[in-house]
């Protein structure tokens, strides 16, 4: 059994993907070494990050509540960058030994063009928007480094087809489950988180639901700014149980369905066992 690589042990896959997908254009974008030329007749757009991305030293709306403000949550993450937290699914094999100085991923169009897919396929699943529906803006946002995959994913989970599809469709414990599923690649973890997010939905909004997703530190060790997040709960890394694995098999039950199809689904047969 000791020949046995760890890896062989691993029970399905992270993602469809071979590996986990990134991109890493805006950690080089601003700089004059790097350049993006936008037309053969155009000029050179080396990406503007400080400009679309939120950091530490950005000024809060005048309107913004304390849990609305974005800029504590960037300012908690610049300090835990100090400390080289480790990225990525920790195992007990080597959570011990991990720790991240500094991670350059991808730039060339390959990895947009991965990234960009395994984004939409992370976040829409099989629900494929019509390409006058696509928001072409970020992409080319993306493409030129002005924003991070991170808040690539935040744009897509804002977005009106997403809202439309995995949330006024679905009752609301449904809708808590796509949204923890398809950012943090896992299923609830319990009752307790449910109302968590219900109570941000009812008090705070849509909006604030899918930022606490993405602004929480466990987004930020697990993915970073350049992952595309992925279902993580296959390999049983640390923090996941047995039952997150069944969970999880539950909320995929293979690649061909759609979220929000398969919960309406699911609510009506649940309602018709009730009636009977």
């Amino acid at each position: 059994m000791n020949s046995i690589p760890l890896k062989a042990y691993k029970i399905g896959a992270e993602s469809i993907y071979p590996y986990p997908i990134s991109y890493g254009k805006s950690r080089l974008a601003g700089s004059i070494q790097t350049t993006y030329i936008l037309h053969s007749k155009g000029g050179c757009m080396p990406g503007q990050p400080d400009i679309f991305n939120e950091t530490a030293f950005s000024t809060p709306a005048l309107n913004a509540g304390i849990l609305q403000n974005r800029i504590i949550s960037k300012f908690k993450e610049a300090n835990l960058e100090k400390s080289c937290r480790a990225k990525g699914p920790k195992f007990p094999s080597n959570y011990l030994n991990l720790y991240t100085f500094q991670k350059y991923e991808p730039i060339d169009d390959e990895a947009l063009e991965m990234s960009i897919r395994a984004s939409y396929r992370q976040v829409y699943g099989n629900l494929h928007p019509m390409e006058s529906q696509r928001p072409i803006e970020i992409e080319r946002r993306l493409r030129n480094g002005d924003i991070t995959i991170r808040e690539f994913i935040r744009q897509l989970a804002k977005s009106t087809f997403y809202r439309a599809n995995f949330y006024e469709k679905v009752n609301q414990q449904r809708a808590i489950e796509i949204n923890i599923k398809n950012i943090l690649g896992r299923p609830t973890l319990n009752q307790s988180e449910v109302r968590h997010h219900i109570y941000l939905l009812s008090e705070h909004g849509f909006d604030n639901h899918i930022d606490s997703l993405i602004d929480s530190i466990e987004y930020k060790d697990l993915f970073g700014e350049d992952t595309v997040p992925y279902m993580r709960c296959w390999n049983s890394p640390c923090g996941i149980k047995t039952s997150d694995f069944i969970q999880s098999s539950k909320l995929c039950r293979s690649f061909a369905t759609s979220d929000n199809i398969f919960h309406a689904k699911s609510i009506l047969l649940e309602e018709m066992a009730a009636n009977q």
